[in-house]
């Protein structure tokens, strides 16, 4: 119980951290999306004017991009950014990144509320199969932290890692079909494209909101064996190096 408060009192600290004195609060998470929606629309208007329904093909992999981006961004430098905390009170290390994923999600949930009201003027269609979008989320909130898991503790003996990550991101960002359609891929890449594992998670994403569809048991197969693997990775190097963590800061 002691264990839940802290987490609580972590993600709640991340909440309050990242909005103190913002003019908008929590509507940053709905605005970036909207402002690269905008974007998007300005620069492949004419390519993509023949998509059927652009704006809701796109928000639906906006959404889910900018949430782990931003927790990615965050979890990198979570326990050297909280070393103070760490040398201070008896605290569990994997708080840290835990408390951010649980601050993002909350901010996810709140955005997608916003999102499905706004979604109505563009068309999406409203059914129980927008539930699915709750697993999907839990499946993408695993690997997250699995991922973060392994970035923020090997960032505490290599610092160039948060640089390295930011530098990554974008590349990542356009190697995952969220701005373009799938079909645009050209057969050579798409290799590539599909070793990106984020690639497996939008679409099931995707497949909710954009397509209204119930996804497959393939695809929903796949994002586990991806969560659990990354999840089981990240607590191993974690575990290994957590030991070290008050030395090397």
């Amino acid at each position: 119980m002691q264990n839940i408060s802290r987490i609580y009192a972590l993600s709640k600290r991340n909440v309050i951290l990242r909005y103190k004195n913002s003019l908008v609060g929590f509507f940053w998470g709905f605005i970036k999306p909207l402002i690269y929606l905008m974007i998007f629309m300005v620069m492949f208007s004419q390519g993509f004017g023949s998509m059927e329904n652009y704006v809701l093909f796109s928000l639906s992999g906006l959404v889910l991009w900018f949430f782990f981006s931003n927790v990615t961004g965050q979890s990198v430098g979570s326990i050297v950014g909280s070393s103070g905390l760490l040398k201070a009170i008896n605290i569990p290390a994997y708080f840290f990144p835990l408390s951010e994923i649980i601050s993002e999600l909350f901010n996810l949930f709140l955005t997608i509320i916003v999102f499905l009201i706004m979604m109505n003027w563009f068309g999406i269609v409203y059914s129980p199969r927008l539930l699915l979008i709750i697993p999907c989320l839990l499946l993408f909130a695993m690997f997250s932290y699995g991922l973060n898991l392994i970035l923020c503790s090997v960032n505490v003996f290599f610092r160039d890692v948060g640089i390295i990550w930011g530098t990554i991101q974008p590349a990542l960002f356009y190697l995952t079909p969220i701005a373009y359609p799938e079909t645009m891929i050209p057969k050579k890449y798409e290799l590539v494209i599909k070793s990106n594992p984020i690639y497996y998670f939008i679409k099931l994403g995707r497949g909710i909101f954009y397509e209204n569809i119930t996804p497959s048991l393939h695809s929903w197969y796949v994002c586990m064996f991806i969560s659990f693997t990354t999840l089981t990775i990240g607590l191993i190097v974690f575990s290994r190096l957590k030991n070290q963590f008050i030395s090397a800061i």
